[in-house]
């Protein structure tokens, strides 16, 4: 696995602009008109989620029966905020999911409370297969740097019996972070003369942002 900085793709890079994104200024709503390419224009992110979560799997893989992690926890699912080309991988991935179930989590995202996760459905993750990387990486040990200083963190139900954790077990977030954020950098770029995105956006705000659902294959093309 490899991070770092890496230039982005020469597709990423140039084609966002051709991309058939249709914007409601108010931002409250952005049409993905063709989802086939815009996920083309996300390649990179994508490949970044897949490295990270080889890496989650490996930790789970061998250090399993000290992680408490499980389905309906929710204990980490609010007070989250995302970059923008995140925001827009939900907003995809978000058309996936039947119309009226698109109805009804826009209606929870646009009057929850603004920090809650309007995804949760019985505390299960409705787009789980989507989460953002902070998704992700919540509850496993990860190694950021805290007022200039080295610093892990992990869920306190998690490793538990461990008075150390092992190094192979830990995350390091800075260069995930570097990479994530010059993969956002690049699509904000590109998007800026069709929408301006806050820096950072809430999970209902990305959820406002999945509009409709996307064409039928066959209509106007545009490549990333």
């Amino acid at each position: 696995m490899v991070y770092g900085k890496q230039r982005v793709s020469k597709a990423l890079a140039s084609g966002l602009r051709d991309a058939l994104i249709r914007v409601d200024f108010s931002f409250k709503q952005v049409q993905l008109t063709n989802a086939a390419d815009f996920n083309t224009c996300l390649l990179n992110y994508r490949r970044l989620v897949v490295n990270v979560d080889r890496t989650l799997d490996r930790i789970q893989r061998k250090y399993g029966h000290y992680i408490a992690c499980h389905k309906g926890c929710g204990c980490g699912c609010r007070d989250l905020s995302i970059f923008p080309v995140e925001a827009l991988a939900l907003a995809n991935a978000l058309q996936t999911l039947p119309e009226a179930v698109i109805a009804k989590l826009q209606r929870r995202a646009a009057s929850t409370a603004f920090w809650d996760c309007p995804l949760l459905e019985d505390r299960v993750c409705s787009l789980y297969a989507f989460r953002p990387l902070i998704c992700r990486t919540h509850g496993f040990p990860l190694r950021t740097i805290y007022k200039g200083q080295p610093s892990i963190g992990y869920c306190r139900h998690n490793f538990k019996e461990m008075a150390v954790i092992p190094d192979d077990a830990v995350v390091d977030l800075s260069p995930i972070n570097d990479m994530l954020r010059n993969i956002n950098a690049a699509v904000v770029n590109q998007l800026a003369p069709k929408i301006k995105l806050a820096d950072r956006l809430s999970i209902a705000e990305a959820v406002l942002l999945g509009g409709q659902k996307a064409g039928k294959p066959g209509g106007n093309k545009a490549g990333c």
